[in-house]
């Protein structure tokens, strides 16, 4: 940078105010903004200052000295200068006018359908155009505007093709909501691609052939995308009645959206209200565009047999229980947090997720029916990737053992079981139905049981399901299994953000 502003300073003009002032208001026109430019009384430090300016702009510096060759064209300390700057800065990649269009365009997007959801998505798609070795998004990510200031500098892949353009590309048919913007955007990216003489179709092909990583491609935003909002619940090291609460939106096949990141611990009666905060007031949650939504615990094992199902919200004035309006499941913090303990439980999920007409479920009618090591081999077996208790976890601290804590190291993805403890063949009964088949819709089928738990405690309105007066047996002692069953169902492809390990690269 010294060799740089030492150049400048050999010119006649960049050591006047005035002159130098009309450089930068031409600066200014060429970038289309103002310059975050702090101004200095000496002419040595204002130009340092102008220099560092500019190259915080791709192609920053390349304008600010065609700026000055407006006035200083031919001169031997002009051509110098552009020596200096063609030796340290490569060429950059957009022309000023192509640099221009595209962040107007880009402005235009973020004014017309960039929502939180948008922006969200931002982080996948900049690792997909800069590919599994691409440098990181570094620093705060404000909009699209610097997303795109961090790929115009990054190299170029292997077929020569810039990952700025697969970038806008994807932005393009990602950003379906602006019709008229994302069409400009395919067009931009179509001219660009010519004059670096690409193959646009090859182009969107992608330089590696592979898919935009699952919902953001054509049609991203509808309603068929998985959507998920996971909480953890981490223990406070100082209390452990307290807890730090952590919160994403997920879209099946892209990174979380962190929605609440709490670095004072909270006791668990807030809980309800926190979840009801998130459904009801975070914009990024209400504006989905997918109604589906699944809640996803990740607890340790001392909370796992609270009841979250049970948790009541109050949207507009309506009560209702969490469980009969989303599926709810808990997922297991301290798997998470053990690396050696998600060998087991990756073999098993996708031996769920593939197979999963033969995957089955071991059923548990008493604590201690097994011992441990016969336990963790039974659930080892290929074809088990469940485990179903009548009864509720004896453990919660970290040194005790028992059948819960046996299924997850086992690997198990789903175990359930009766919060409350009730007679086995009653349990086997009653739970057989939902664990004997469509073991992947799981989440969903017991929300289905949590809502008949509900109609049966109105035995004169029956339910679609529900027998008649006439049908309908003597009332047992105990509740509807469906007011106390608890779930984990862990998906192993989908690992909250700060669990996920680095890849190796494809």
């Amino acid at each position: 940078m010294s060799r740089l502003v030492t150049a400048l300073m050999r010119i006649d003009g960049m050591r006047v105010r005035t002159t130098r002032d009309l450089c930068i208001s031409v600066l200014e026109r060429g970038l289309g903004h103002r310059l975050p430019l702090v101004r200095h009384e000496q002419d040595l430090y204002d130009v340092w200052q102008l220099v560092d300016a500019c190259l915080a702009y791709p192609g920053g510096v390349h304008m600010l000295v065609e700026a000055v060759e407006n006035f200083h064209q031919g001169s031997r300390p002009m051509l110098a200068a552009r020596a200096v700057v063609e030796e340290l800065l490569p060429e950059p990649l957009l022309r000023p006018p192509e640099r221009r269009e595209l962040y107007q365009l880009v402005l235009s997007l973020e004014n017309q359908g960039m929502n939180a959801v948008y922006f969200g998505a931002l982080p996948a798609l900049y690792r997909h155009a800069v590919g599994p070795v691409g440098p990181p998004l570094g620093g705060t990510v404000r909009g699209v505007q610097d997303v795109i200031a961090c790929l115009e500098e990054a190299p170029l892949d292997m077929a020569g093709v810039p990952p700025l353009l697969v970038f806008v590309n994807d932005l393009a048919e990602y950003a379906k909501g602006a019709p008229a913007t994302a069409t400009a955007l395919a067009e931009w990216t179509s001219r660009v691609a010519e004059r670096f003489g690409l193959d646009l179709e090859g182009l969107r092909r992608l330089r590696r052939g592979e898919p935009l990583p699952a919902g953001l491609g054509p049609g991203a935003g509808a309603g068929g995308r998985d959507t998920y909002l996971v909480i953890e619940c981490r223990p406070d090291g100082a209390d452990f009645d307290r807890f730090l609460v952590t919160a994403w939106l997920q879209f099946a096949g892209e990174p979380g959206i962190m929605l609440r990141c709490d670095e004072e611990p909270q006791p668990l009666g807030r809980l309800p209200a926190l979840v009801e905060a998130l459904l009801v007031e975070d914009s990024r949650v209400v504006s989905r565009d997918n109604p589906d939504l699944t809640i996803e615990f990740v607890l340790p094992r001392g909370l796992l047999n609270q009841p979250f199902d049970q948790f009541r919200i109050s949207v507009a004035g309506l009560p209702r229980r969490l469980g009969i309006e989303y599926p709810v499941v808990m997922r297991s913090l301290d798997r998470l947090r053990h690396q050696a303990l998600r060998h087991n439980w990756r073999r098993k999920w996708e031996r769920l997720r593939d197979d999963p007409a033969n995957a089955t479920v071991r059923w548990v009618g008493a604590p201690g029916e097994y011992d441990d090591e016969r336990l963790f081999t039974l659930l080892s077996d290929h074809a088990s990737v469940g485990l179903a208790m009548a009864f509720p976890p004896r453990g919660g601290e970290p040194e005790t053992v028992d059948e819960l804590w046996v299924g997850l190291q086992a690997g198990a993805p789903i175990v359930a079981w009766c919060r409350d403890g009730r007679d086995p063949d009653r349990f086997t009964r009653d739970a057989r139905a939902l664990l004997d088949s469509d073991l992947l819709s799981l989440p969903q089928k017991v929300r289905e049981l949590r809502r008949k738990a509900v109609l049966s405690q109105h035995p004169d309105e029956p339910g679609p399901d529900e027998p008649g007066p006439d049908e309908r047996h003597e009332p047992e002692e105990q509740e509807h299994l469906g007011l106390h069953l608890a779930l984990v169902f862990d998906d192993a492809d989908r690992v909250p953000e700060p669990y996920v390990r680095l890849k190796p690269p494809a």
